[in-house]
Order: C-alpha cells, then sequence, then structure tokens
C-alpha cells in the first residue's frame, strides 16, 4: 500500500498541476477582450421636387438596409416654403436588379407637412422609389428616387 502510495503522489501533483493551469487559461479574467465593430448602413437622405414642380419633398429611409424601414417625407409648397399637410402621401417601391412587381406603402400624416410609414425592402441592392401625393383638389404629383439598400 505504501509503494501505491509513492508511485501515485507524483501522478496526483501532476494531475493537479493539469488542472490548475487548464482552469488558468479558461480564465478570462485579466484578459484584454476587443469589442466587435458593427457595421452601419447610413440613412438614405434626398431633397426632391415634385414633376410638376409645386412642392419640394425631404426624404429619407432609415435605416436604408433590406428588411424593415422607416420612410418620412416632408412636403413643403414650393412657391411659398410652407409645409404641405392636407393631402394623402403613398410611396411605391420597385426594384431593379430583378423583377418582383411594386410594393405600395401608405403614408401618414403628422398634420405638420411630415408624412411617414414603416415598410419592407425585400432584399439589398438597387431600389427606385415614386413618392406620390394627391392634393384635395384631386392633383397628383409626383417624384421620384433610385437608391441603393445594403445586406
Amino acid at each position: 500500500m505504501i509503494l501505491i502510495r509513492r508511485l501515485l503522489a507524483p501522478m496526483e501533483s501532476l494531475l493537479l498541476i493539469s488542472i490548475v493551469m487548464l482552469l488558468a487559461a479558461c480564465s478570462t479574467t485579466g484578459v484584454a477582450s476587443t469589442p466587435s465593430q458593427a457595421t452601419t448602413t447610413p440613412a438614405f437622405h434626398s431633397t426632391l421636387k415634385t414633376t410638376d414642380g409645386q412642392f419640394v419633398l425631404q426624404f429619407s429611409v432609415t435605416p436604408n438596409r433590406f428588411g424593415l424601414n422607416n420612410f418620412t417625407v416632408g412636403v413643403e409648397d414650393a412657391a411659398n416654403g410652407k409645409p404641405a399637410s392636407t393631402m394623402q402621401a403613398q410611396l411605391s417601391t420597385t426594384m431593379l436588379d430583378m423583377d418582383m412587381g411594386t410594393d405600395e406603402i401608405g403614408l401618414q400624416s403628422n398634420g405638420h407637412g411630415q408624412y411617414s410609414a414603416q415598410g419592407t425592402l425585400s432584399m439589398a441592392g438597387h431600389w427606385e422609389i415614386h413618392i406620390l401625393l394627391r392634393t384635395p383638389d384631386a392633383g397628383l404629383h409626383v417624384a421620384s428616387v433610385e437608391l441603393d439598400t445594403q445586406p
């Protein structure tokens, strides 16, 4: 029995040292971690005029990625610069890289010339967006823009 203990003692020490070293290697204490850098896609902003020149639009898409986005349109009368708040606004989105049809997104007014909604751009790529404004006298005013959406 004494002989067995003498043989096991060095093995026990070796096993104990191995366990301590393994625990030290797995420990994160004192190890500097590198923060991951998230890639950010810039929002899209553009100033546009309707094709008839009657309205100036401030258009933005945030975050300008495929998937859910916030679309906002600020509308001003081009003649006097006052917000145009008595119209209906809608977007039509068309993917230019492949034929996927056209989607429509209705925008809600905040009553101060700002119109907004959430909508989906179904894939990354080159999009054409038409902004359609209907005035109370049934006039239709259109502006168009092309943008590239990131994944």
